[in-house]
């Protein structure tokens, strides 16, 4: 090997190294960022991935972070919708088909808002959403106007049958609610 070849040789192995130990400076400061902002509150993948985006932290560190702390469950998508649910049928004001809109809009996946609704949304909580959606509509013109002006009692309970199929609330529990 001539001296050129050597010299390009160690050159070569040389900036290897330091895109490896930039790398590894990268991968550190992003881990360091996605673990505050977990610490702080529980996040979704999108998320989190967005906050560190916004960062400039180059799309393959992020990957790497979100799947290292993936694989440690300090994010969980499920765990997070299921909070967020729980969150939001507290306050009262969402049918279920709006608070799967929500939560897509988060980037959770179709599977796994399923997962969660099926597992927040019992027959018992359900009824007591949808009796909040029901209060809810009664306070909007509109909505109170639909259930109000009906002209028989079949038409009224119609039109409440309807603003809670549009809230996404299932035919068991609306019947559910009219049998109590």
């Amino acid at each position: 090997m001539n001296g050129k070849n050597s010299a390009e040789a160690v050159h070569a192995a040389g900036s290897s190294s330091a895109n490896v130990s930039l790398d590894t400076a990268e991968y550190i400061k992003a881990e360091k960022i996605a673990l505050a902002l977990v610490a702080r509150a529980e996040q979704c993948t999108h998320g989190l991935k967005y906050k560190l985006e916004k960062k400039k932290i180059p799309v393959d560190i992020i990957q790497k972070v979100l799947d290292h702390l993936v694989e440690l469950n300090l994010v969980n998508d499920l765990r997070y919708a299921q909070l967020w649910l729980k969150m939001k049928i507290g306050r009262g004001n969402k049918g279920p088909r709006m608070l799967s809109l929500l939560l897509k809009a988060k980037g959770i996946d179709n599977e796994t808002i399923d997962a969660a609704l099926a597992a927040v949304l019992t027959p018992e909580v359900e009824i007591m959403l949808l009796k909040s959606c029901l209060d809810k509509a009664t306070q909007d013109k509109k909505d109170r106007a639909n259930i109000i002006n009906a002209k028989t009692p079949d038409d009224s309970r119609n039109a409440i049958r309807r603003f809670l199929k549009m809230e996404g609330f299932s035919v068991e529990t609306i019947d559910s609610y009219f049998n109590e």
